[in-house]
């Protein structure tokens, strides 16, 4: 056979964690058959399935005819799987750890399902960035791929001119990939179909791509809308491809086949693209991002949950909870799938659903699919933490030298020490007949107590009541005894000041002044340096803005004008909800203007440079839609409609540094991504550390001030039903800090942010482990997980990355034998040892 003028591979998504909620799990076996079917075609045409791996489970379990077809074609060449995430993400949406457990469950399903692990990954949906070739390889894949494809959002990949790369990571590793080339087609509604390959344009482009080596051409499709032959929805049309080996000698391979041949060939290029080559547009503000911060909390519990699992069981304290955590993880990155996070508030996309479905998902939309799954990993984790937490306190020595008549013993999920504010939660406390309570450490040293909510008898006596107290360092993956007693002595003294009636809060480290109108952040300065970060001739910090659209259902008046919100100018109430002396908060409520409202709480701490600042959006009418097309479908890439909350530092910003899964990187475009946090630093590198709770969209405007999008809704523009939510909860913590702030402070601050110290309150008892115990600690690097992989191992897996882009000697220290460990620059290293 005479070489072929270029390679040609069919691509198919489908999802059952998504779409196939919705039009069941029937239109995945369609999608996959179909698939088969191209295979049996004249010309056959060889694909590439694109599912989630639970689809493969179900199918194989519901269709196994059809699992032991797509077997025998596998084993042939004659089709392959790529991507094989477990719930098909947003990548760059989801934590470093999440993309990991993507792959990893993703590929242990499929594995386990079809007896073959996926080479190549390559999702249709967003997931690049400059960790994916670390992650991939860490997962046992061969080959990559950037040539993803667009939906409602954009996978931003960077179009390149070489049919082949060597995608080179942060870390150094390299993975043999097929970059996004003009070759990649996706039709009917974002890109021609493979007819353009003749026209004159098309025939350019290939001689372009041409020059050194036949290149591949790569078109994606959806089977599943409805059978092959159906154009009504999908507009396949499968007489192009005979059309097209007319015209061409074209060949058609997987791109695993592809790749086979390109990995021997010499002079690939290397190309590293940072995140700033990376230009997308990904669900940012849908829902109010409320997925997104759900989400965090959720991850936060099952890594906590994980860590003291591993703890328990190998204290032989009667813990074995790995298939329950096993089966949480699953629900958690279903729940994670593309289709959640871009449709949240679809039902079907115009598909009817079949009549009686083998899954039954009652029909919802995708956004509830999600918080279901979610629901239901959090309740399972959290069974599982408090097992575990319970267990290891009952063995903790809380008897001998008892300080107070109950002891908590205060858990630190973080891999790191910590000071941290702790709250008890409720104590029922009738049977002590006490009538006050101070929390003493275990040498009988009072430390500062706040009492947060209390209950007394008509004798004064407390029935219940729930305290706050210091924890001065919280030992790393560890545990603390405190006690509670019933006579305090003099109470511990704080640091905390607070002036009502100027609206000042106050401690050693920053001073805070809020604004008298709207209740925000006005003035914020380090005492450290007596430097303000944020000043007066601003507005306060967070000040709501954006315009309404008075289309949507609930506006009183069909299209009325209204002017755009701008909650700096509407007049606030003031609650003071605590005034010390450990925490002090106040609540500015704004009341409804034009089907809006708007609250702002702010608090610090005693000892802490963290400002904690909440707030709540109930917005009645949804923000405007961008109304810009691009190719008739999708919109521009630069996001200008929605709510913001505004921030403008009293300091020129020189640099802006933000964190991605499993990096950090400067940004110098005018709007850009943060995964957790961003930090804002002046000419000498102190600065603000700003950590959000999944708002991950940022615009830095031309007057110096940073806009934060909150709420965005695009529902209507693709489906012509309005989705957003009328209650929203944000929170950031405003973090002063002088030069030489390392990512490891911040990457801890973060850490801090998602994850609360648990309390276990228990009366003394005696036991075999100490008041104080560190399981493990990490010198240089940073905790990802601690886990058993499985019910039956003894052994624990941690994982560990780099986190300063340098390089490092770690060193981890735990309850049997210390470790080591060399890290290149942004390496995640996995590690086995035993509790």
């Amino acid at each position: 056979m005479s070489k072929p003028d270029f390679y040609l591979t069919l691509l198919n998504h489908w999802s059952y964690t998504g779409i196939g909620w919705s039009l069941g799990l029937e239109s995945c076996a369609q999608s996959i058959a179909d698939s088969l079917d191209m295979a049996d075609y004249n010309p056959s045409v060889k694909v590439g399935i694109n599912l989630d791996a639970l689809t493969y489970e179900l199918v194989a379990e519901h269709y196994p005819h059809l699992n032991r077809r797509l077997k025998k074609y596998l084993a042939e060449g004659r089709t392959e799987i790529v991507g094989g995430t477990f719930g098909q993400p947003m990548g760059s949406m989801v934590s470093g750890e999440s993309n990991l457990r993507q792959l990893l469950v993703g590929q242990e399903t499929i594995t386990h399902v079809l007896g073959q692990p996926v080479a190549v990954f390559l999702e249709e949906e967003e997931m690049s960035h400059p960790q994916v070739p670390q992650l991939t390889k860490l997962a046992g894949y061969r080959y990559a791929s950037m040539a993803q494809c667009d939906t409602w959002g954009r996978h931003g990949a960077p179009v390149m001119d070489d049919p082949v790369i060597w995608w080179e990571g942060a870390d150094g590793t390299r993975m043999l990939s097929v970059p996004a080339t003009p070759l990649v087609f996706h039709p009917p509604m974002v890109t021609a179909d493979i007819d353009w390959l003749w026209t004159d344009e098309g025939k350019a482009a290939l001689a372009k791509l041409s020059r050194d080596r036949t290149p591949l051409v790569l078109k994606w499709t959806e089977f599943g809308w409805e059978k092959l032959t159906g154009k009504s929805i999908n507009k396949f049309d499968p007489e192009l491809f005979r059309t097209l080996s007319d015209k061409f000698n074209v060949e058609y391979l997987t791109v695993e086949q592809y790749l086979d041949k390109q990995k021997e060939v010499t002079n690939v290029p290397v190309r590293r693209p940072v995140v700033d080559d990376f230009n997308k547009l990904l669900p940012w503000g849908i829902g109010g991002d409320q997925i997104r911060r759900f989400g965090r909390e959720v991850e936060s519990v099952l890594l906590a949950a994980e860590r003291y699992e591993a703890i328990a069981h190998g204290l032989k304290l009667g813990v074995n909870d790995v298939p329950a955590l096993r089966e949480a993880w699953r629900q958690f990155l279903a729940a994670q799938s593309h289709d959640v996070s871009l449709c949240e508030y679809t039902r079907h996309q115009g598909a009817a659903p079949p009549d009686d479905p083998i899954l039954d998902q009652h029909f919802q939309t995708w956004g509830s699919y999600g918080y279901r799954f979610m629901d239901e990993a959090v309740t399972a984790g959290r069974a599982v933490l408090k097992r575990a937490l319970h267990a290891i306190a009952g063995a903790v020595d809380t008897k001998s030298g008892a300080a107070g008549e109950l002891a908590a013993v205060v858990f630190n999920p973080c891999g790191f020490a910590r000071p941290a504010l702790v709250t008890t939660g409720v104590l029922q406390l009738e049977e002590f007949g006490v009538r006050a309570l101070q929390v003493c450490d275990a040498a009988g040293k009072p430390v500062p107590t706040q009492v947060l909510s209390a209950e007394r008898a008509p004798d004064g006596k407390l029935v219940c009541a729930e305290l706050a107290f210091a924890a001065d360092a919280l030992p790393s993956v560890g545990y603390e005894t405190f006690y509670l007693q019933s006579s305090p002595g003099a109470e511990a003294t704080t640091d905390l000041h607070v002036d009502q009636a100027a609206l000042v809060l106050e401690n050693a480290c920053v001073r805070v002044e809020l604004d008298p109108v709207c209740g925000g952040v006005r003035r914020l300065v380090d005492k450290a340096t007596g430097r303000a970060l944020m000043d007066e001739t601003a507005r306060p910090f967070p000040t709501l803005t954006g315009e309404a659209n008075t289309a949507a259902p609930l506006a009183h008046r069909k299209n009325e004008t209204l002017p755009a919100y701008d909650t700096a100018k509407t007049q606030a109430t003031f609650t003071w909800l605590e005034t010390g002396p450990l925490r002090v908060r106040v609540r500015a409520t704004h009341g409804e203007v034009n089907r809006l409202r708007f609250e702002i709480t702010v608090t610090l701490t005693a000892g802490s440079p963290d400002v904690d600042v909440q707030a709540r959006v109930f917005a009645d009418l949804p923000p405007k839609t961008g109304e810009a097309k691009v190719n008739g479908w999708q919109f521009p890439l630069e996001i200008t409609e929605g709510y913001w909350m505004e921030l403008r530092p009293a300091f020129a910003v020189a640099t802006v540094l933000r964190d991605y899964p499993f990096g950090v990187e400067p940004s110098v475009k005018p709007a850009f991504t943060a995964l957790t946090w961003l930090d804002l630093q002046g000419p000498d590198g102190s600065g603000l550390l700003v950590v959000h709770s999944g708002t991950q969209y940022f615009k830095r405007r031309d007057d110096g001030s940073f806009a934060n999008l909150v709420l965005r809704e695009w529902e209507s523009h693709f489906t012509g039903e309005f989705g957003y939510p009328r209650a929203a909860a944000y929170r950031y913590v405003l973090r002063p800090h002088a030069a030489g702030l390392s990512h490891t402070e911040r990457a801890q601050t973060a850490a801090a942010f998602d994850t609360k110290p648990r309390c276990v309150v228990l009366a003394p008892q005696a036991g075999a482990r100490p008041k104080r115990q560190s399981f493990v600690s990490v010198e240089g690097a940073q905790l990802s997980a601690l886990r058993r992989p499985s019910a039956e191992s003894a052994d624990c897996e941690l994982r560990l990355f780099e986190s300063e882009g340098q390089g490092s000697n770690v060193r981890i220290t735990n309850i049997a034998a210390p470790l080591t460990a060399t890290l290149r620059p942004w390496e995640i290293k996995n590690l086995t040892f035993k509790i």
